[in-house]
């Protein structure tokens, strides 16, 4: 397992034509729910742990950062309150404002839809169904444009995120909002 994940980190700094520049290490807050067809999940407010590093594309110093992360949420908040992402995003320095954009994928347990409403359209029962048509494993875009570098440290707020779970992509959208992320170079 570990020689695949030296190498799956080789062959991207191959293809970024770079090196290795660093490793990262952020906390954060981070809010999000989910809506699907007249339901969603009640918005979860959780703690955010991500390592990050950092690849340089040729002679730009910042180029890709691969991330992984966990998110967690006080017990009773969902059924599972945790999950695990993985980000891959491009990264753009102007002085010190280091902003990133990338896809991530991710897996929650915060999928229970918590709120209904009824309607006379759907018939009843119809939020087991919309229920089914969510699972585990999500897909998304995550944009981190107020992300700050300070010497060895970073301050990033107001992420944002879209997102639909991939066992029924477009049966809802997880909206999500980094509100404050700190982190320091290792």
């Amino acid at each position: 397992m570990r020689r695949a994940g030296h190498l799956f980190v080789t062959s991207l700094m191959l293809l970024a034509g770079g090196e290795a520049r660093a490793n990262e290490l952020t906390v954060g807050a981070t809010s999000f729910l989910s809506l699907a067809s007249l339901s969603s999940t009640a918005t979860r407010l959780t703690l955010d742990v991500a390592w990050h590093h950092t690849l340089g594309l040729g002679e730009r110093p910042e180029g890709v950062r691969l991330t992984a992360g966990v998110r967690a949420s006080t017990p009773g908040s969902a059924e599972l309150p945790l999950e695990g992402y993985g980000r891959v995003e491009l990264v753009a320095r102007v002085g010190s404002w280091v902003p990133a954009l990338g896809p991530e994928v991710g897996v929650s347990g915060f999928t229970h839809l918590d709120r209904y409403s009824e309607s006379p359209v759907y018939p009843r029962g119809v939020l087991g169904v919309v229920q089914e048509h969510q699972g585990y494993v999500y897909a998304g875009l995550a944009l981190a444009p107020l992300r700050f570098q300070l010497g060895r440290f970073t301050v990033s707020a107001a992420e944002l995120q879209a997102a639909t779970p991939l066992k029924d992509v477009g049966s809802a959208v997880r909206l999500q909002f980094g509100l404050l992320h700190l982190g320091g170079t290792l």
